[in-house]
């Protein structure tokens, strides 16, 4: 459970990385600090909090066939960059392709986990 988490943490890490590479309007300091928290509120928020976002939100999850769950990933790296002022997300076109990026580093490491767990 620990060791996941920490798979989470350094792929929320790598994701930020190749956002503020590739992502037009992502930039942080790019300290090592700020990346590690950036990373670890990242993660602590697609833990405890979009869980609890899904239950809460179930009926217009259902209504819009899975879209709105789009609206609670790029929420949840919103209070990321609110709570870390180093991380600078400008448009909406920059908060959904960093979305996309965490969410593709976030599958294949649970693909990953998933694997050795077998």
């Amino acid at each position: 459970m620990i060791f996941r988490f920490l798979l989470r943490v350094i792929a929320n890490a790598l994701a930020v990385l190749v956002a503020a590479r590739f992502a037009p309007g992502v930039t942080y300091n790019f300290e090592p600090f700020t990346l590690a928290k950036i990373a670890l509120i990242l993660a602590l928020a697609n833990a405890l909090l979009k869980p609890l976002l899904k239950l809460i939100m179930g009926p217009i999850i259902l209504m819009t066939l899975g879209l709105f769950t789009i609206a609670i990933n790029i929420f949840l790296i919103w209070l990321t960059a609110y709570l870390v002022p180093a991380l600078h997300i400008n448009d909406f076109s920059a908060y959904f392709f960093t979305m996309i990026i965490v969410g593709l580093f976030n599958f294949a490491i649970s693909t990953i986990a998933k694997k050795d767990d077998d």
